[in-house]
């Protein structure tokens, strides 16, 4: 693996590390015939400790309608995004659908994409995984939006800085807007999924060998989407899958990635709220886990007040268990953590002062330093 100039890979050991993730609490013990059948859990109270990393430089990109319109109202696809058009989601849809190829070398030895989550207004989605800003679409046309600025403390440029994923040999890009709407039917939302499968497959070249993958809310929740299409693809078996979820978010009322109306409480929620996910059996929906490593930091507030609308939370033995705990199964990894939904999705900006440097450490920084144990 290739990695920065004059920053080693663990740099820092002992100044760098931050504050120890997720908090003391711990679940309740499994009756002992669901606990043979279980997968490993991580103790609450020996999580791994995440590095502080650098922020990159920041970066002014162009953000691509994947199906533009002309002066006379005429859709179309755009050039090298035909694979959505083809998937079959109408052409208002598509549209909304926005990406920005950041590095786009003929030589990709690695494939890297991030999503935002769900914009819920008519004005933009910041994003501290993507680094978009609030208002990154005002410039928008009906062909693309041109003076993007992408931030260097997000996920995608601290990655893109260190160096990690081969310089010049990785192909970056990142959607502004995915438009992956949770009120979508299933059959919208899974032809949304196949358009990005399909664009992602065609960026694959021979000498790819790992994908990476990373989204919060329902960017998380399409990333796992993805992956799992991917996975599922035998053509794709040499090549490492990386996904990182920031409290994604699936619609348990479709059983979307398996989702079901089963709570699991968050165990170190604040006093008096009612953070928790919905259940699901992860490793039914990936039943092959040969070359996948997926991390899920999970908070579970609910994203608006008596609407349902909440993050995933896998769970080990036949049973989903009343409150969760940390889990680590070696190709999942899952962490509680005490923060609001929109916290976790942009720790730069939504939460106090005081609490930042944590919040970035149990979610940016948590996630890289996973990254970092793994390449």
């Amino acid at each position: 693996m290739v990695h920065t100039a004059g920053f080693p890979r663990r740099f820092s050991l002992w100044a760098g590390l931050a504050l120890v993730l997720g908090g003391a609490l711990a679940g309740c013990a499994p009756p002992e015939s669901e606990a043979l059948q279980m997968e490993p859990e991580a103790p609450l109270d020996s999580q791994s400790q995440a590095l502080s990393y650098p922020n990159g430089s920041s970066r002014t990109v162009v953000s691509r309608r994947v199906v533009s319109m002309n002066a006379s109202g005429v859709y179309q696809a755009a050039p090298g995004f035909e694979q959505f058009r083809a998937a079959g989601a109408s052409d208002s849809t598509l549209h909304a659908i926005r990406i920005a190829q950041v590095e786009a070398p003929s030589v990709r030895e690695a494939i890297v994409f991030m999503t935002a989550g769900q914009k819920i207004s008519s004005s933009g989605h910041s994003s501290g995984v993507t680094g978009q800003s609030s208002n990154w679409d005002a410039s928008c046309d009906g062909v693309s939006c041109p003076n993007v600025l992408l931030d260097g403390r997000s996920l995608a440029m601290k990655l893109n800085a260190l160096g990690w994923f081969p310089p010049g040999k990785t192909h970056l890009s990142v959607a502004n807007d995915s438009n992956f709407d949770h009120l979508f039917d299933s059959d919208t939302k899974q032809r949304i999924v196949n358009g990005f499968v399909h664009w992602l497959e065609a960026q694959v070249r021979p000498e790819t060998r790992s994908i990476y993958l990373a989204g919060s809310s329902r960017g998380g929740c399409l990333v796992m989407r993805i992956a799992q299409a991917l996975r599922a693809n035998t053509g794709l078996d040499g090549i490492e899958i990386y996904v990182s979820s920031f409290d994604g978010v699936c619609r348990n009322s479709q059983g979307e990635l398996g989702t079901f109306d089963t709570k699991i409480n968050n165990p170190v929620r604040p006093w008096g709220t009612f953070y928790g996910a919905w259940a699901t059996n992860l490793s039914a929906q990936f039943p092959r886990h040969e070359r996948l490593h997926l991390y899920q930091v999970v908070g579970g507030q609910e994203v608006a007040p008596a609407t349902g609308i909440r993050a995933f939370s896998a769970y080990a033995g036949t049973t989903p268990p009343s409150t969760g705990t940390h889990l680590d199964w070696g190709w999942y990894k899952q962490t509680w953590v005490k923060w609001q939904h929109k916290e976790i999705g942009n720790p730069y900006t939504d939460p106090s002062t005081s609490d930042q440097p944590l919040v970035i450490a149990e979610t940016i920084d948590a996630q890289l330093t996973w990254l970092d144990g793994l390449l």
